[in-house]
């Protein structure tokens, strides 16, 4: 959405028509995150929503029946989704080793998604240990296999891992998709995927970083 309402709004409104269960989005306070103001820092600086930006978009995917989502990239993105009411979490793969994140999300009650890119078994195991000693029973946990090279090579994708971690962990298990096409989330289905998340855009030559990456409404 590059920091637009307007066109959040109509990326949501696309979205539920191609069946979209879910309109996921992301937040995150650079000053939270970035000691120093790299250029990820700019970047970042230009995609921030306030908490009522984010309560009209919510508002707008209540009006058309397709759940407002949104991964906190830090603890005050907890407490501004809190406000909005969000029915669970999605914990990004940077954040399955953010212990203080996990907690803060765990006091919510509410259920949990976790993407896995770049981490081990015994690293998901972790995050499942904290959250389960909170009081998240596995039954209210979602984890997703997932590859972080934006697009991933088909040959990387490894869907097997995806089951590596429902056979290790008991867990209801998805997978999250950086790949070109829609091929391998029809394939994650086959193999038992629970839920898939795909890039979206309206628009592969927008500016900004996952654009190209992500699928259109067409795709």
């Amino acid at each position: 959405h590059n920091g637009s309402i307007s066109l959040a709004k109509k990326m949501v409104k696309e979205a539920k028509k191609c069946g979209a269960d879910v309109a996921k989005f992301q937040n995150s306070y650079p000053d939270q995150l970035f000691k120093i103001k790299t250029k990820a820092f700019q970047v970042s600086q230009q995609f921030v929503m306030q908490t009522s930006d984010y309560a009209a978009i919510k508002k707008y995917c209540d009006q058309l029946k397709i759940e407002f989502l949104c991964t906190p990239f830090d603890l005050k993105s907890v407490d501004q989704l809190e406000e909005l009411n969000v029915k669970r979490y999605k914990v990004a793969s940077p954040d399955l080793v953010d212990m203080p994140l996990h907690k803060k999300i765990i006091s919510t009650g509410k259920p949990v998604i976790l993407s896995t890119g770049m981490a081990t078994l015994r690293e998901i195991e972790a995050a499942l240990v904290v959250l389960e000693k909170s009081g998240t029973h596995r039954t209210q946990i979602t984890v997703l296999h997932c590859n972080t090279e934006y697009p991933t090579p088909m040959e990387d994708v490894n869907l097997r891992a995806m089951l590596s971690i429902r056979d290790s962990f008991g867990v209801a298990v998805g997978y999250s998709d950086h790949t070109l096409g829609i091929e391998v989330p029809v394939a994650a289905v086959a193999m038992g995927a629970t839920v898939i998340e795909k890039h979206f855009t309206l628009d592969k030559t927008l500016p900004g970083p996952d654009h190209n990456a992500s699928s259109t409404p067409e795709e």
